[in-house]
């Protein structure tokens, strides 16, 4: 299992994170080419975590965690957080509402599998933080048809299903 000395610590600094998003204006700033980097490491490490599993997951934004401990809980304030936040109206649906709150539930999810030094050591990185830094550089998305989504500055396009061995991208 991987260390993490600064464990405890995990789920403060991953609110703390989220808490410092500009959630309003996801995809509305300039067009930045690292937003499309960031997407398809993001792609590319769930893709790679899938495969490490031999999980049957088709969608990318499954959650991982619960994959590798399916009784792990989030404690209540953290979900009432993001409950709160698919409830408001501070991410618009055609920025993506739905898969933004599933990623950053994730995420949530995989701090506090780290806090239970549960995960497992295996060289592949954190499947999630490439997603919440384009989050916090302003990254909005759109899902079309629960398998492809258009990032937002950039307009480009990506399949989700995790089966492709390559991110599929079109511009």
């Amino acid at each position: 299992m991987n260390t993490n000395s600064n464990s405890s610590d995990d789920l403060n600094i991953a609110l703390a994170r989220l808490q410092a998003i500009q959630w309003d204006t996801l995809g509305m700033g300039e067009k930045d080419e690292t937003l499309t980097e960031l997407m398809l490491e993001f792609l590319s490490r769930v893709r790679q975590w899938a495969k490490f599993l031999q999980s049957g997951q088709k969608h990318i934004f499954e959650n991982l965690a619960l994959q590798i401990r399916p009784d792990i809980e989030l404690p209540s304030p953290l979900t009432q957080w993001v409950d709160e936040l698919y409830n408001s109206n501070r991410i618009p649906f055609v920025r993506g509402k739905i898969y933004v709150v599933l990623g950053v539930s994730n995420y949530l999810f995989w701090c506090r599998l780290r806090e239970f030094d549960a995960v497992p050591a295996n060289g592949i990185p954190d499947p999630y933080e490439p997603f919440i830094t384009f989050l916090e550089c302003g990254g909005g998305i759109y899902v079309e048809h629960h398998y492809y989504m258009d990032i937002y500055p950039n307009y480009v396009h990506f399949n989700l299903t995790v089966g492709n061995a390559t991110p599929f991208r079109e511009e």
